[in-house]
């Protein structure tokens, strides 16, 4: 794979449109599982959870003279960002697209928006699901292959706990039920989850 970008990015450069072309390179999911040499760690979870070993994954952009060189972004991102990102880059207006779920990264990643691109991310995955809103992220994850998700939520403060394994429900439950309330308001208005499982 490092081979292969290799040569898709010396092609950009060979072709002196490096300040033309906005490349963007990420994984669609975590590792698979703990059973093959992939590693999450520290994350818990992997590839088909909803815990950040399964979501959280590497986000590169490269974009010569618009994107600042090296700049490590810490702020939360989705996929969904990748459609209005490059609509902006191309000059077509983002608001042609109607309910479009992701924001225009560009931005937010030269320094003249500042703040989070997203103050809450939903997730939706069969049974499993997540809602992070700040740092906190309220999840109903399965623990493994074929397994069945959590029967209850699992509260977790990202800033303080990126590993997800203090649970705040008992210590915090009234932000605990606000994230519920705001996931099943959300939730309520997608189309029925895939799978069903």
């Amino acid at each position: 794979m490092d081979d292969a970008v290799g040569r898709v990015l010396q092609t950009v450069s060979d072709l002196g449109e490096e300040e033309n072309t906005l490349i963007v390179f990420l994984s669609d999911n975590g590792g698979p599982t703990w059973e093959t040499s992939s590693s999450n760690g520290p994350l818990r979870g992997f590839k088909g959870t909803t815990h950040e070993g399964g979501i959280r994954v590497p986000f590169c952009m490269k974009w010569k003279g618009q994107i600042p060189e090296g700049l490590v972004y810490r702020n939360p991102v989705i996929q969904l960002d990748i459609v209005p990102t490059v609509m902006a880059a191309a000059g077509a207006p983002v608001s042609a697209v109607e309910d479009l779920d992701g924001v225009d990264l560009l931005p937010y990643l030269t320094g003249e928006v500042p703040g989070r691109p997203h103050q809450t991310l939903y997730w939706r995955y069969g049974k499993q699901w997540a809602i992070r809103d700040g740092d906190d992220k309220l999840v109903v994850s399965a623990p493994g292959p074929g397994r069945a998700p959590a029967k209850r939520p699992h509260l977790y403060d990202l800033s303080k706990d990126l590993g997800e394994s203090r649970d705040l429900m008992t210590t915090r439950p009234v932000r605990a039920a606000s994230l519920k309330a705001l996931w099943d308001s959300w939730s309520a208005k997608q189309a029925r989850p895939f799978p069903s499982r």
